[in-house]
């Protein structure tokens, strides 16, 4: 199975997005890589620094994961998007973010890609002006999001660095919950 995480604009969490999944995926006994082709290569970074490795380029994963540049236009995000099983657009609640993600929606079905595309809500402050419109938000975007939500969490920044056991339950939980929610997308 292929992931392509991507956005249009950074900032939204799309490589944090990504090693919470590689990190979940193998609590779950999968085999996993990330492939980053964001110029920042964090990605790359963090699993160097968690686990003394790089982002897989080759071989055989159960689940490859696609950590994208934040640009639509860049040959690397095209080549994701073609590749995908599943294409995961990242936006924050911000109105501005939410039309960016719907552009991102657009440029994966506009790349005739099989894949099926959900958004996902990152960075959610619950209980918070934006955080209580996620749900009407959702409405401006063409496709399905994703049921669960990432909330606005200090421990999902310390996991790039620290990986798993930088997360509390409650972070666990809402990554498991992802991961299990992607695993079983459908078209």
């Amino acid at each position: 199975m292929i992931i392509t995480v991507l956005a249009k604009k950074g900032g939204v969490g799309k490589s944090t997005v990504c090693i919470l999944l590689h990190e979940a995926l193998k609590r779950a006994g999968k085999t996993v890589a990330i492939q980053d082709w964001d110029a920042q290569g964090t990605s790359n970074k963090a699993l160097e620094y968690i686990k003394g490795q790089r982002a897989e380029q080759s071989g055989q994963y159960d689940i490859l994961i696609y950590d994208t540049p934040p640009n639509l236009e860049h040959p690397a995000t095209a080549a994701a998007v073609r590749s995908a099983d599943v294409a995961l657009v990242v936006t924050s609640p911000s109105p501005a973010d939410v039309w960016e993600a719907d552009e991102a929606v657009r440029f994966v079905q506009s790349k005739g890609s099989q894949a099926v595309v959900r958004v996902l809500f990152n960075k959610v402050r619950k209980g918070t002006i934006l955080g209580r419109l996620v749900a009407e938000s959702a409405k401006q975007i063409s496709v399905p999001v994703v049921p669960i939500q990432l909330s606005a969490r200090e421990c999902y920044q310390h996991a790039i660095g620290r990986g798993w056991p930088a997360l509390d339950a409650t972070a666990r939980e809402e990554v498991i919950h992802l991961a299990l929610a992607l695993m079983s997308v459908r078209n």
